[in-house]
């Protein structure tokens, strides 16, 4: 594949000591179980990588209902377990509407990074939010270091 690289495993090790941000925009489709229907929405990722393979961050998501657009926020901690893949987890906060209540709940996301540059990767993404009720997700992601 020649250049193409893999997640921040890759980095130089100077970059490594000093931690690397991340900003991730994705588009995403969101399936609610429990009302048996699917919004689009987009989600924001910051992350600050400690390590090429440990880091802790933020996310925000919008997602597009009819009536409404919601809002939720999740605290991650994110893991390369291999070059190519992301995974964060962590406590989400969907933020109360006039057609939904403060929800707190449980947030796990998976990456797959195609990276052509050290700075850019994109790839698809997936992952779900458990609380009240059980939500997936599924979208394409950009993401950018520096």
């Amino acid at each position: 594949m020649g250049n193409l690289s893999f997640a921040q495993e890759h980095k130089h090790e100077k970059e490594q000591e000093t931690g690397v941000y991340e900003i991730i925009t994705s588009s995403i489709y969101a399936y609610s179980f429990e009302h048996d229907k699917g919004v689009i929405g987009t989600e924001i990722h910051f992350t600050y990588w400690f390590t090429h393979k440990w880091g802790a961050g933020f996310s925000y998501t919008t997602k597009f209902e009819e009536e409404e657009t919601l809002h939720d926020i999740a605290l991650l901690g994110g893991i390369n377990p291999a070059p190519w893949i992301t995974v964060n987890a962590g406590v989400n906060l969907a933020l109360s509407s006039d057609h939904r209540d403060f929800k707190l709940g449980a947030y796990t996301e998976s990456e797959i990074n195609i990276r052509p540059t050290a700075w850019f990767h994109f790839g698809p993404v997936i992952g779900t939010v458990i609380s009240e009720e059980v939500e997936g997700t599924m979208g394409f992601h950009l993401g950018f270091e520096f």
